[in-house]
């Protein structure tokens, strides 16, 4: 009789760990992560594994190698002048094959036939507007072939105290970078190398927070025109900050939300705080770059979308094709009016 039950117990475990393996080894095919490292004094607030493969299925499809610095680069020489690319995962651009990202097209527009890079992308999944005001000099004095340098903003709504949290600049430590990789302890080490090998519990895992954070309750005690009071006062100032710490031209690329309101018509959503935003930004000699009006004839002319894929939500989730190639005719226009 126990033998009987040790070998079902036998069978049933064999069987789960298959299934496990089966499944995990789909996922290398589906949705591959990379070993992730925080850097508190970077050009970023974390770099990924040097060298590791990325692979994006769940919302889009893209596979990425990453570069040498922990960024998601293609394998070419840097120009010796070229712009620093900032933002957050719509930049990073997991989502989209390499060569339809915003990045590279601005870069093959500014190449000419060049094999050379002239455009960085140093974006971070999470690395929204209070972690871009921090690392905003760690940036400039890491990067400083940067002859400009681009933000890219999906939204500027934040907390006051995130805000300020930004104002405590980073100071760049040319350590804290990709080559920590090399140094971690083993144990460090074997937590990037079961992560990488794990697609499957890393997905899982990737849920359970998304989950969390939904249900979230995000409130505050702090009226509307007190919020607006301050939060006018705090970015005005980190942007000033940010326009003394970096002599070039500073482009923020902002592109918003967008509603399907029927068949023939899309409107925009703003961010609440963006007028005062945009404001600040004209005060402090900073160029704003608003994507809003070209979704709107994208949508007029091809009907097409900026975000959303064929496997998600219409107009929902990360920039797709049309959205970086929106962003980066954008850029190009504004480098043509400038040049």
């Amino acid at each position: 009789m126990k033998r009987r039950l040790f070998l079902q117990l036998f069978q049933w475990l064999t069987a789960l760990a298959c299934g496990y393996l089966i499944v995990n080894g789909l996922c290398f095919f589906y949705e591959r992560p990379t070993g992730w490292l925080d850097t508190y004094n970077g050009p970023s607030m974390a770099v990924r594994n040097p060298g590791s493969m990325l692979v994006r299925g769940s919302e889009g499809y893209g596979i990425h190698k990453i570069d040498e610095n922990g960024y998601m680069n293609p394998s070419r020489e840097l120009n010796d002048s070229y712009i620093l690319m900032l933002g957050s995962s719509h930049t990073e651009g997991k989502e989209v094959a390499p060569d339809q990202k915003y990045s590279l097209l601005v870069s093959d527009y500014l190449a000419d036939g060049d094999d050379k890079l002239y455009t960085y992308n140093i974006a971070c999944e999470g690395h929204f507007l209070p972690t871009e005001i921090r690392h905003f000099a760690a940036a400039a004095e890491a990067y400083p072939g940067a002859e400009a340098i681009t933000i890219e903003l999906p939204d500027t709504d934040y907390s006051i105290e995130e805000l300020r949290a930004g104002l405590d600049q980073a100071v760049y430590d040319p350590d804290d970078n990709a080559e920590y990789f090399s140094h971690m302890s083993f144990l460090e080490k074997a937590k990037v190398v079961i992560k990488e090998a794990s697609p499957l519990l890393t997905r899982i895992n990737s849920q359970i927070v998304t989950a969390r954070a939904a249900d979230a309750d995000e409130t505050s005690d702090m009226d509307i025109e007190q919020y607006l009071q301050e939060y006018e006062s705090v970015i005005n100032e980190a942007l000033a900050l940010m326009r003394s710490e970096y002599d070039g031209p500073i482009i923020i690329l902002y592109h918003p939300k967008v509603v399907i309101e029927d068949e023939d018509t899309l409107s925009l959503q703003y961010s609440g705080t963006w007028d005062i935003f945009r404001d600040a930004c004209i005060k402090n000699n900073i160029d704003v770059i608003d994507t809003g009006q070209d979704f709107i004839e994208l949508y007029q002319t091809e009907h097409e979308l900026p975000y959303g894929f064929s496997n998600t939500l219409p107009g929902d989730g990360h920039l797709n094709a049309n959205g970086h190639r929106i962003m980066a005719d954008a850029v190009i226009r504004y480098l043509e009016e400038h040049q």
